[in-house]
This record gives C-alpha cells, structure tokens and sequence, in this order.
C-alpha cells in the first residue's frame, strides 16, 4: 500500500475504541493548542498587551457567543444522539436525509443570525465593552462586523462534524482546529503587516473556511449528496432542536458570564483582556486535549450503552473514561502550578510582551490552574446526562455555577484585579463539576463511585510529588543562572518538569496505579509491535 493510499485510509476510515478514538483527539487536540500557542505567541508579539489585542479578544466574543451558543455544544447534544439512533433503526437513507435536513436549517439560521448581529454590531459591542473608550469601541466594531462571517462556516462545519463523530471518523474532526488557527497566523503574520489588527479579523474567517473544508473533505464522500429547503416539520429536527433547547439555555448562561467578565476586565488597566484571554488559552491547553478528548471519545460509547440500557457498560466506559482523565489532569495541574511563570514566558515571552506582562499572566494562570481538575471532568459529566437524554439538569447546575461565578468576580475584582475574575471561575468551576457528579451518582446509583476514588487519590498522590522533587530543582537552577534569557528559562522549566515526571511515574507505579499500568502495557505493545489480545474498550474542538 502506497503512502498516498495511508494516508487516504488514515484520513477517511473508522476509528474504534475508546482510548484509540481519544488518542486521536487527544493528539489532534495537542497539535491543535500547540498551534494556538503558536498564534497567541504571535499576537503577543506583534501587538503586546495593549489596546490592539483588547479590541479584538473583545470583538471575538460576540461572534463567538453565538456559536458557541447555537452550534458547539447544543448541536452535538442533539444531532448525535437522534442521527445515531436513525442509523440504527431507520437505515443509512434515513439518516443522511436528516442530516442533509438539518445542515440546511443551521446554515439558513446561522446566516440570517449573522447578518442581524452585523448590522447592529454598533448598538451591541458597547453593551459588552462598556469600558472601552469611543476610539476602541469603534475598532472592536469594525473587528465583530468582519468575524460574523466565521459563525455561518462554522456552523455549516459542526454539523459535518457531530456526522463524523457519529460514524467515528475522528481525524478530519479533530484536525479541522488546527487549520482553523493556520488560518488566524496567516491572518497575523501576512495581513496584518498590511491591515494591523483588521488583518487578524480576517485571518479568523480564513480559518472558519479552513475548518469547514477540513470536515466537508470526508462528510461529502460519506453520504451527503444535496441540501434541501431548510424546513421545521421533519421530526427528526423538530427532536433535535427539543433536546438542543435546555442546552442552548445552559450555554447562552455561560457565554453570558464571559460576556459579563469581559466587562469586568474592561474596566480595569489596560491590556487586563488580553491577560486574562491569553491566561485562558494557555490553561485551556490540558483540558482541551485531556478533558474534552476523553469525553468526545466516552460520549457515543456512554448514548450506545444507555440507549440499550446496558448500566454496567455504562459504568464501565463511565469510570474509566473519568479516571483516565484525572490520571493525566492532575500531573499536568501539578506543572502548571510549579511552572506557571516559565510557561508564560517561553509561550508569550517575545516583542511587546515584557516581564510585568509575563508576571501578570502567570499570577492569572495560577487561580485558573486550581481548578483544572474540575474544567477536565465537566464535560464527561455533562456528555453523561446527555447519553440518557437528560439536558436540563446539567442546565441547571451550570446556571447556578455562573451565578457563583459572576457574584465572586464582582467581589475579587476589586482586591485582587484581573487574577480575582480568574479565581472566581476556578471556584465557579469545582462546584459544577462536584454538583453534575454529586447529581449524576444520587440519580444512577450504579456508579462505581469507590473505584473511581481509589483512582483519584492514587493519582493525586503521585501528583503531589511532581512539586515536592520539582520545586527543589526549579530552585537550584534558579540560583545557578541568570534566566535572562529564552533557553536558561527553557531550561530550567525542562530541568525541574522532567524530575517532576519522573518522580510522578515513579510514585504511580509503586501505588500500582491501574492507569500507570494500562499506559505501560500500551507502550510496550508499541515498542515490541505485539498486537493486544482483546480489542480496546474504547468532542471543542477547542479553539
């Protein structure tokens, strides 16, 4: 088979399994926020934290709010599950008619929505950015009109996308970021020169175009062969948009409160957005390709399982999803804590951005760290209640989380600035993540909450002596060079990184931890190409 037929097999065949499929989005996932640093690094670069990136990280969020809205979260927990069930009940005909039907619908909605949201994007931006002044308010203006063409092919690109989760085609799906974000460093690094901070808003909609041809690539050679009148009556929508609806509520209450932080923040010193979006960024990194791989992987596993109501399977796909992820969270919460202030200035360390920037930021990144963890296991939890078709509870949890979380920031802004909006959504976040659990056992008593704990701890545990051996090294190193420049912090953060996962491995193993063993066992397979004996038992795209 030649390399052209590999990676034509690769790209459009059928991934199984549970940790195959989250190896994938997992990996995906990296590359894809490896790219996103890569982006933020050049944003930083090229415009520091000043009034420029302000303008646009506050453009963004309108454009954003509406997809994240309509199409990110509420569309998977609607189409998947019903366009699953007509492939099982009704035939391949069937399911690619609703398909066709509701890629129809959305990009109908999400092009006159778009045009609206443009046309009055003058009356709607000041509403977000009240602390902006009449000049900044203007560019952010200008930026949104531009970025509200990115919504309509990303929405177009979802729906390609819950139909690739579905058939379990997961590379072009969780590759689709990646070219997203190609398409914002063409914007910064090639228009932007030309066009300042408006080339940027471009390069956002280059890479809207990037993601949707990335998906459409495989989904037109699957099964979509024309695109009907949108319509409401076939009942196919008309139950996706019921179990769309709470979830829709859920995420307009999140999109919301980051709408009302962003005020917040616009209040404060300048440059306090970018901090706190290039903050998020980097803290998201973990949880995009740990939690959300995990839980875009468990998610058909856990709706096949609850639709035959197999609770032992459930369980199973359930508990070892949750405890693979706190395996890998918790390490890489440990780093982050440990290595906050290197992280940010190898990552965002170059041009405009100095060291009061990187020392902001990093302050930032630490009370967003605290809850990693948390951030890592709300989606499995939510994408749980999902498999049983239950979308209000989750929306009501999360109502409650963000009305924490906006009373908190409201109180910390004042003593503790930006880091306050950051510690009040790390607090924000633990009480979603206990109260979905906490909900999710009392209501489905099979949860085999015992060995989920003993999972916990033993990584934790291990966890905790990534800071203990760590520290000390970061120290030594500390003392031994300046760190004045990229490569002796590089090397101090690599220095005390490495004992502190080795030292994590180490304390795994002789807790006999069963994640320990199972990465073990699998690269070992790997290294000595034995193929295993029993076939493995096994979605934010985040931007």
């Amino acid at each position: 088979m030649g390399i052209q037929d590999r990676l034509h097999r690769l790209w459009h065949g059928e991934t199984n399994g549970l940790t195959a499929a989250a190896v994938i989005v997992g990996a995906a996932s990296m590359a894809s926020r490896f790219v996103g640093v890569v982006r933020d690094r050049v944003l930083a670069s090229t415009f520091g934290a000043g009034h420029d990136l302000d303008a646009y990280y506050a453009a963004f969020r309108v454009p954003d709010f509406l997809y994240t809205l309509i199409i990110l979260g509420a569309l998977s927990a609607g189409f998947i599950p019903v366009f699953a069930e007509y492939l099982e009940t009704k035939g391949k005909d069937e399911a690619w008619r609703l398909a066709e039907q509701v890629l129809s619908v959305v990009g109908a909605f999400m092009a006159v929505a778009c045009l609206l949201l443009a046309i009055f994007a003058r009356q709607l931006v000041p509403l977000t950015v009240p602390g902006f002044s009449p000049e900044m308010t203007d560019v952010t203006v200008t930026l949104s009109r531009i970025m509200f063409l990115s919504p309509f092919l990303l929405g177009i690109s979802a729906v390609m996308g819950g139909i690739l989760q579905t058939l379990r085609r997961y590379l072009a799906f969780s590759l689709a970021p990646v070219f997203y974000n190609f398409g914002i460093i063409f914007g910064a690094l090639v228009l932007a020169p030309r066009m300042g901070i408006v080339g940027v808003a471009w390069g956002v909609v280059i890479g809207a175009l990037f993601h949707l041809l990335a998906q459409a690539t495989v989904v037109l050679k699957l099964g979509i062969r024309r695109v009907p009148w949108p319509s409401l009556k076939p009942s196919g929508v008309r139950r996706i948009l019921k179990l769309m609806v709470p979830r829709m509520i859920g995420l307009a209450v999140s999109q919301m409160n980051l709408v009302i932080l962003l005020a917040f923040a616009s209040a404060l010193p300048a440059g306090s957005v970018a901090v706190f979006n290039l903050a998020n960024n980097l803290q998201s990194f973990p949880v995009g390709i740990i939690g959300i791989s995990f839980a875009l992987a468990a998610f058909p596993l856990l709706s096949a399982a609850a639709s035959t109501k197999d609770w032992g399977r459930f369980n199973g796909e359930f508990v070892s999803a949750a405890a693979k992820i706190c395996f890998f969270i918790l390490p890489a919460t440990a780093l982050f804590i440990l290595l906050r202030i290197q992280i940010v200035r190898l990552v965002l360390g170059a041009g405009h951005f100095d060291w009061k920037d990187t020392i902001t930021t990093a302050n930032v990144l630490g009370f967003f760290t605290v809850s990693l963890l948390a951030q890592a296991l709300v989606p499995l939890f939510a994408r749980a209640f999902f498999a049983v078709q239950d979308t209000r509870t989750p929306l009501f949890i999360s109502f409650l989380s963000e009305v924490l979380n906006l009373g908190l920031a409201y109180l910390l802004r004042g003593p503790l600035g930006i880091a306050g909006l950051s510690l009040a959504f790390s607090a924000a976040s633990f009480f979603n993540a206990f109260f979905l659990w906490w909900t999710f056992t009392r209501k489905r008593g099979w949860i085999d909450n015992k060995k989920l704990g003993w999972s916990i701890l033993k990584s934790g545990v291990a966890a905790v002596a990534i800071v203990g051996f760590g520290w000390p090294v970061r120290q030594l190193f500390g003392t031994l060079f300046p760190l004045r420049t990229y490569w002796q912090v590089a090397l101090q953060g690599a220095a005390a990184g490495l004992v502190g996962v080795a030292a994590f491995i180490l304390v795994a193993h002789l807790l006999k931890s069963e994640e320990m063993t199972e990465v073990r066992h699998a690269l070992q397979r790997k290294l000595l190409h034995h193929k295993p004996q029993v076939a493995g038992a096994e979605e934010a795209q985040g931007f």
